[in-house]
């Protein structure tokens, strides 16, 4: 009869090994799935709840220019003031903010070619195991040793925690300008800053949290482009999103699901400017916006820029993919125009897009995406840049970063060994 060894000095009947390994085998095989089980889905799954903002404001409050807006004083040795924006990061797991990927490199690459006074990131900054991306993420933006202020996006709250315990996360950066802003106001992350220079406000940069899906939707108020060859040749993005049957077959929805900001954000941004503004002896400061989801505006900059033939002066940049703005305009565009402070409004969400275009006197545009996770361009990654000049006027462009570094690897041994 047969034997097989197992170990030098041991020797056993085939009958007795071949399922003694088979036994082992199938060990192996459990104690694998297990760990994978709990590396990957248990964690996962694993939520975690934080403790929401306490802070509490009605449009009748006193404002107070300690606890309702951050300062932030420009170097009295730098002519300028730089805020450099980082958009969809989107990181999936925190491995991949490590020093030799492309996130890591990307980042500090944007850094060193702006050398901002200000970092902004504008949403979607994880989209994975949000609360270690997170924490990762915070320890990153704090060893540059320059202030960073983030707004959240549509994919941040899809993790293993909610907005309030990413919230938390981000309060305890040392860098971090972050502040959670008032429960009665929707979304989480609306807050001000206000950039000081020889004891005035020169600048107020206003950051909201554009939530996931529109919060105005009548079916009267969404508009319909025609999908012919104008269209097909000067904004194919758009005329690859035609409709193929239905009463609007042969159109193009404008804007869709998407977040947008909401009445009580608009009526905030009324209140923090008013106060600014007293505050800083009735001079309104000129001011920038940033959150994450489009306004329904960008949709009509974009359309406005394409009909003049894609005036230079007016607009730069590309849409490679349909504008995902809300379908309906809830007002605060509007607001903008009538306040007359905010010049420029800077957003991520659409990755492919680096479009930037003066639309009614306001500067609507992209911050450039920020390395490889997700859909993205190699040619268009990096940061965007708002430079504000000692006279607080500030001026938009991109940040172009060269991919560098080990990149994001898809699939199943991709995503239990990155």
């Amino acid at each position: 009869m047969g034997t097989r060894s197992i170990f030098s000095a041991v020797t056993v009947p085939l009958y007795i090994a071949a399922p003694l390994f088979a036994v082992l085998g199938a060990v192996f095989v459990a104690l694998f799935c297990a760990f994978y089980f709990y590396l990957i889905w248990d964690i996962r799954l694993s939520y975690k709840r934080g403790v929401p903002s306490g802070s509490f404001w009605s449009p009748k409050d006193k404002f107070d220019p300690e606890k309702d807006a951050v300062r932030i004083d420009a170097n009295p040795n730098k002519k300028d003031f730089v805020i450099l924006t980082l958009a969809d990061i989107q990181v999936h797991d925190r491995f991949r903010l490590d020093k030799n990927r492309v996130i890591y490199n990307t980042i500090k690459g944007a850094i060193e070619k702006a050398k901002p006074d200000l970092i902004v990131l504008l949403g979607d900054n994880c989209w994975g195991y949000s609360r270690q991306c997170y924490r990762r993420l915070v320890t990153i933006m704090d060893g540059f040793g320059i202030p960073w202020a983030p707004v959240f996006g549509n994919h941040d709250c899809e993790g293993n925690a909610d907005i309030a315990y990413l919230s938390n996360i981000l309060e305890k950066g040392k860098h971090c300008l972050f502040r959670p802003g008032p429960r009665t106001v929707t979304g989480v992350g609306n807050y001000a800053i206000n950039v000081v220079r020889n004891g005035k406000i020169i600048h107020s940069l206003f950051l909201f949290d554009s939530g996931t899906w529109q919060i105005d939707y009548d079916e009267k108020k969404i508009v319909y482009l025609k999908a012919d060859e104008d269209m097909k040749k000067n904004m194919p993005a758009y005329y690859a999103e035609r409709i193929t049957e239905g009463p609007h077959a042969g159109e193009t929805q404008v804007g869709g699901d998407w977040g947008s900001l909401s009445y009580e954000q608009i009526d905030y941004y009324k209140w923090l400017l008013a106060g600014i503004t007293k505050s800083n002896g009735g001079v309104k400061p000129e001011s920038s916006m940033y959150t994450h989801i489009p306004l329904r505006e960008y949709c009509d900059a974009y359309f406005e820029w394409a009909n003049s033939g894609f005036d230079p002066t007016v607009g730069m940049g590309e849409v490679n993919e349909v504008i995902c703005s809300g379908a309906v305009s809830t007002g605060m565009f509007d607001a903008i125009l009538e306040e007359g402070s905010t010049k420029n409004v800077v957003v991520g969400h659409d990755h492919e897009n680096n479009f930037s275009a003066l639309y009614k006197g306001v500067r609507l545009s992209y911050g450039m995406k920020c390395a490889d996770e997700c859909s993205w361009r190699e040619y268009m990654s990096g940061g965007s840049a708002v430079t504000v000049d000692e006279e607080g006027k500030g001026s938009f462009s991109h940040v172009y970063v060269k991919p560098e570094g080990l990149r994001h690897k898809e699939g199943f041994f991709g995503k239990i060994f990155y």
